[in-house]
């Protein structure tokens, strides 16, 4: 009886000792579950028809998949015109015969909180192309099946898919664009990761610009109050290329890229949303040029920091003239003072010594104030 209490006792411990190692490890390695869906809350508007032509956005909110400890996942949001979901808009955009009839879209906008919005400009466009309506044949409303995917970032699980929710629109006539936004947001160490800088893209075909000051690191969002689907330089992948997961700041000597960063200044800064690639490019100089010199010399500005502006003060300007970047053609602006473009008109003066503040940031936004 001793010997075998003993053995008793043993077998016990070890036991015990297997039941703890297996908890330890499946506390430091837990394993990640696969959920099948997760719920995409139905809105209260749900039964309100949504304008699309006078409505900036429609909003959801949606619970998190449980993969049965606590995990980073990021959200799309679709919108299908019939519930399908089997040809996406880009589907049909691939086949030039214009043969193919999408049923649905995926916003572009990755999210990784439980809420998110589609903008109405990009479903109006959207849901036309989805429609396929004949000139005099839009209804009146469209019942719009919308579900949100998800999948886990870094761990290589299926993306999966909620319920979906019903929601009625008033479709829109003017046709927009399915993909891209008119704006996307720079920000980075120039404003203490604190105030975004708008980037413009006027045909919304995803290729933004805009100019600015920067001083160090900076990275890319899609919206200005939120970092939800921000992007940044790849690491793995070639300077200048984009991703969203396990992104670097662009322009940071301290990450992968580059050996040495591009020192504080004024810079066009370029986003191609398309190919997933950014660029800056440093303006090292602004002048004023026109037929007061036979277009053949540059009066100098100087950039302001603190007021964020080329400026100068000078009585040489009289006549037509134009401001240009890096003594070049290439990067030009004319038109109004108040509303300056890139290759606009000749501007005119009527002489006299005035202070020329030159404020440059993004397309529509340029102008110069006259003092």
């Amino acid at each position: 009886m001793k010997t075998i209490f003993k053995s008793t006792i043993l077998l016990a411990v070890v036991g015990l000792s297997l039941f703890t190692s297996c908890k330890d490890d499946n506390d430091s390695n837990p394993v990640l579950g696969q959920p099948t869906t997760f719920v995409l809350n139905t809105p209260a508007y749900s039964t309100v028809p949504v304008d699309l032509a006078t409505s900036t956005e429609i909003p959801f909110t949606w619970s998190s998949p449980d993969y049965g400890f606590p995990v980073e996942a990021e959200f799309q949001l679709e919108a299908s015109i019939d519930g399908n979901f089997t040809i996406s808009v880009e589907e049909a955009e691939a086949d030039e015969s214009g043969a193919t009839i999408p049923n649905y879209v995926t916003l572009p906008t990755v999210f990784t909180g439980g809420h998110g919005s589609i903008p109405c400009s990009t479903l109006a466009g959207a849901l036309n192309k989805m429609g396929n309506w004949a000139e005099g044949e839009t209804p009146a409303t469209q019942t719009m099946v919308i579900r949100a995917s998800a999948k886990t970032k870094n761990t290589g699980a299926t993306p999966i898919y909620s319920n979906t929710v019903n929601i009625i629109v008033v479709p829109s006539n003017e046709p927009a664009p399915a993909q891209y936004p008119l704006y996307i947001y720079e920000i980075g160490n120039e404003s203490g990761w604190g105030t975004p800088h708008i980037l413009c893209s006027l045909a919304q075909d995803g290729i933004y610009q805009g100019f600015y000051y920067l001083d160090g690191g900076f990275k890319f969002k899609p919206n200005e109050n939120d970092w939800n689907g921000d992007w940044g330089q790849d690491p793995a992948g070639t300077y200048g290329t984009l991703v969203v997961d396990g992104e670097e700041d662009c322009n940071d000597s301290g990450k992968s890229f580059p050996d040495e960063a591009q020192p504080a200044g004024f810079y066009q800064v370029n986003v191609d949303l398309v190919e997933m690639t950014w660029n800056i490019v440093p303006i090292t100089s602004i002048s004023i040029i026109g037929g007061f010199n036979d277009w053949a010399g540059d009066v100098e500005m100087t950039y302001n920091v603190e007021e964020g502006c080329w400026e100068c003060t000078t009585g040489e300007v009289e006549g037509e003239y134009k401001f240009r970047a890096n003594h070049d053609w290439a990067i030009n602006w004319g038109g109004s003072e108040d509303a300056l473009e890139q290759d606009g008109a000749n501007l005119n003066s009527d002489g006299g010594t005035h202070t020329y503040k030159l404020y440059i940031s993004y397309a529509g936004n340029h102008k110069v104030v006259i003092e």
